[in-house]
């Protein structure tokens, strides 16, 4: 499995903070088979299709900057067009295999099979996992986008099929495909989910028979969190969602800490429709650098989905080990500034901006004090571009770097990204 791999973010000196409960966090998106109507991009047109790939690489490049987990998770429309447009199918720079080879991105299907919709969709779950290792992911092991209980419709959806290794619908030669998890617990146009947090092995797609604990279940479920208070949408305030995410874990650790048989594993979601409006990859950058300092004291981990379960595996070997956190008031998922956003050392995060962003000839620093401060620029291979030391309002010539994404460091604690064009 990968392992992940945090990008200059060590904090020399820094003391973690005991974490009792284990609280790991995860970014996750989703494309879906009608992006098309929500940004007007044809994954089937090649131009098009580099367009959405630049903001795909433009996302991963902001999640791995600061070392986050991130799971993509893809229907058949982008896979296909990564074959037709990516030459996906011949190359291993292709956007699919290039993310999956990086160390805390892992790729995995997400699925409506629904032969009849609109748009239709032909392709099941084996499918996907077949046009995945056409793109070179061999490491799909994932259900994602399945329906925990059984709904009316024209197709099931359930996850009780996937229980047993299943064929293809439209690829009769793809190899008969089992999940090892199942992810989250959705609902048609999601109005009735499942929330809880945990990991359990259900025993029915029923009301009562979804969140009983079935020690011979053959799938192991990740519960989908409490509504979409961890999603990042169009409309969503960034700073809210950061906080969001900060209230929730200082009251998992109140709550829960002792308790050997807690776990929790969260996401903040995002999806690909929203990609190409203007500063929506900015408002996930926004959440990552202001929960930074959480992970960096230590109150939660970045860990990905086939980890967090390989780490669960590990502490509770035995199939009658399980842990449900049913949502509730219990939990705080306030919106409010946090008194404290990690280790004094740490709580710097909005000490330090950077103007123009993108910038094309200068970069100006802005500083909430007047003392002098060591800046450091970072390529994306971690190379050292530039290093100074530098006061509130100054300015940097970064008219010599290259069209692309840099991380600018501040007395190694604040991180911020920007864009030179």
């Amino acid at each position: 499995m990968k392992k992940i791999v945090v990008l200059f973010l060590l904090i020399s000196g820094s003391i973690l903070k005991s974490q009792t409960v284990p609280i790991y966090i995860y970014f996750a998106s989703h494309n879906e088979t009608d992006d098309e109507t929500y940004h007007g991009l044809n994954y089937g047109n090649s131009s098009e299709f580099a367009t959405m790939k630049s903001y795909v690489q433009k996302v991963c490049d902001t999640i791995s900057y600061y070392g986050a987990s991130y799971e993509m998770m893809l229907e058949s429309n982008f896979i296909l067009g990564a074959l037709s447009n990516d030459n996906a199918h011949n190359v291993t720079n292709d956007i699919i295999e290039w993310a999956d080879n990086q160390p805390n991105i892992e790729v995995q299907s997400h699925n409506h099979f629904d032969p009849t919709g609109l748009p239709p969709n032909p392709y099941n779950s084996t499918d996907l996992v077949y046009l995945l290792d056409s793109c070179g992911v061999d490491t799909a092991e994932v259900l994602g986008g399945y329906i925990w209980r059984t709904f009316p419709g024209p197709v099931p959806e359930d996850w009780t099929q996937w229980q047993t290794p299943q064929p293809g619908a439209v690829f009769s030669t793809a190899p008969d495909w089992m999940p090892t998890l199942l992810w989250g617990g959705g609902s048609p146009m999601h109005t009735d989910d499942f929330e809880a947090y945990g990991i359990w092995r259900p025993s029915a797609p029923t009301l009562t028979g979804f969140d009983d604990h079935n020690p011979s279940g053959a799938l192991v479920n990740f519960g989908n969190g409490c509504g979409q208070e961890f999603v990042i949408d169009d409309t969503s305030t960034a700073i809210q969602t950061a906080y969001r995410v900060i209230n929730f874990v200082d009251s998992l650790h109140a709550h829960y800490d002792g308790d050997p048989n807690a776990f929790f594993n969260m996401k903040i979601m995002f999806n690909f429709r929203y990609l190409p409006d203007p500063g929506y990859i900015d408002k996930i950058g926004t959440v990552l650098s202001t929960i930074d300092p959480y992970i960096q004291s230590g109150r939660m981990e970045y860990k990905g989905i086939m980890d967090i379960y390989q780490e669960w595996m590990s502490l509770h070997p035995a199939n009658t080990d399980y842990f449900i956190s049913v949502c509730d008031t219990t939990v705080d998922q306030s919106i409010a500034a946090p008194a404290d956003l990690g280790d004094e050392e740490n709580n710097r995060v909005e000490n330090f901006t950077v103007y123009p962003n993108p910038a094309s000839q200068n970069l100006t620093l802005k500083f909430h004090d007047y003392n002098q401060h060591q800046i450091i620029i970072y390529d994306f291979m971690g190379q050292i571009l530039l290093s100074l030391t530098a006061s509130d309002n100054e300015s940097i010539d970064v008219s010599n770097l290259p069209t692309g994404m840099y991380l600018i460091v501040s007395d190694q604690i604040d991180k911020r990204i920007f864009t030179v064009e």
